[in-house]
């Protein structure tokens, strides 16, 4: 099997490097964000459709509506905006009590939004009214001697998922070590699990969560939130991962390398090894046969699952930030991936602000 990559566009709008980038639903709209702005393109033909600047604060996340009509952004002050992603125009703006939002996410049907901050909060993405307010166990409004004499804060929620077709939300607090699920039908807490954070599997089957110490992925069954089994890499960290569509395997990144786990029986797979530069995105195609991973400086690897075969690595001359030319981001390069047919369109954030989409193929010899 052999795999090529060629550069379709680079999109150039954003000074800033950009934050996170995100594909829309449908395949049709690349989503960029930089501190101050949001950018829809058009991933096919690389123009630029949108730029959305109606907030002065920070974004920090954001998130397409499941019929790709919609957008919403997470950003300082506590605000998050409902954008329509055909017109530009903003249709709601959001606003929490609290001192930032750093995370949302649509429902299945794109009926609500839930936004994350020091507090979980529901709202109709309809009217922007706010529908259910979620306090998970703690103290949320510590006072300015415990927050500036104590160095201790608020938890705040960085990831909201809507999983299990929309019947649970997970919400995860990392610098209180908190994973909560919450029943969507009651809008109680029905389980806390101490982690990091944590994702579900496509088929509505299990919550991965990763654990305080970072070396050991827990896998629950949804159905009955006992613990089905433990990922536990002894000799080094292990971060975010990410399950395969058929929800078999589940790939863990460890510094430079790539760990496939068979999620019913609990036991490691395979190891994928990249000398080069620290892992730092992966995603599964459909058929679970290729694994697309970034790296530091802007890198992109293909694999081949069955024979862990690095079909494809390369590493733009460009794509290494200068730490002279002023701050720099601490997390790794944006990066998204759009499946197609025997291929894949990969974006990829460059720290002069720009964004590079690629074309990768790979075909059996």
């Amino acid at each position: 099997m052999q795999a090529s990559a060629t550069l379709l566009h680079i999109l150039e709008s954003h000074t800033d490097e950009v934050a996170r980038l995100s594909i829309s639903p449908d395949g049709k709209t690349l989503a960029a964000h930089d501190d101050s702005a949001i950018t829809l393109w058009d991933i096919q033909t690389g123009s630029l459709l949108h730029k959305l600047e109606e907030a002065d604060d920070m974004f920090f996340g954001m998130s397409f509506s499941p019929d790709s009509k919609l957008i919403a952004a997470a950003s300082d002050e506590g605000i998050g905006q409902i954008w329509n992603t055909q017109t530009g125009e903003l249709n709601h703006a959001v606003k929490s009590q609290d001192e930032r939002m750093l995370s949302l996410a649509f429902s299945p049907d794109g009926k609500m939004l839930a936004t994350g901050s020091e507090v979980l909060r529901i709202w109709d993405t309809e009217t922007g009214e706010l529908l259910h307010t979620l306090l998970s166990p703690g103290d949320h409004s510590l006072s300015f001697t415990a927050m500036y004499e104590r160095n201790e804060y608020p938890g705040e929620i960085s990831e909201v998922e809507f999983a299990c077709n929309g019947k649970i939300l997970v919400s995860t607090c990392p610098n209180k070590s908190t994973v909560c699920i919450w029943n969507t039908e009651t809008w109680t807490l029905e389980h806390t699990f101490r982690g990091h954070t944590a994702c579900s599997s496509p088929d509505g089957r299990f919550v991965a969560v990763l654990e305080d110490e970072d070396v050991a992925m827990q896998i629950y069954e949804i159905s009955t939130w006992q613990l089905h089994s433990t990922l536990e890499d002894t000799k080094q960290q292990v971060f975010p991962s990410t399950f395969s569509d058929d929800s078999k395997v589940l790939a863990t990144c460890s510094i430079r390398e790539i760990n496939l786990w068979d999620v019913d029986g609990g036991k490691h797979i395979k190891t994928f090894r990249d000398p080069a530069n620290r892992v730092c995105a992966l995603a599964f195609s459909p058929d679970g046969k290729i694994l697309i991973s970034g790296a530091e400086k802007c890198g992109l690897r293909v694999w081949n699952v069955e024979s862990r075969e690095c079909l494809l690595a390369f590493q733009p001359e460009d794509g290494l930030r200068d730490p002279w030319s002023g701050w720099v981001r601490d997390d790794p390069p944006a990066f998204g991936v759009l499946f197609t047919d025997g291929g894949a369109k990969v974006a990829v954030a460059f720290p002069d602000g720009s964004v590079r989409i690629w074309d990768v193929k790979w075909e059996s010899t």
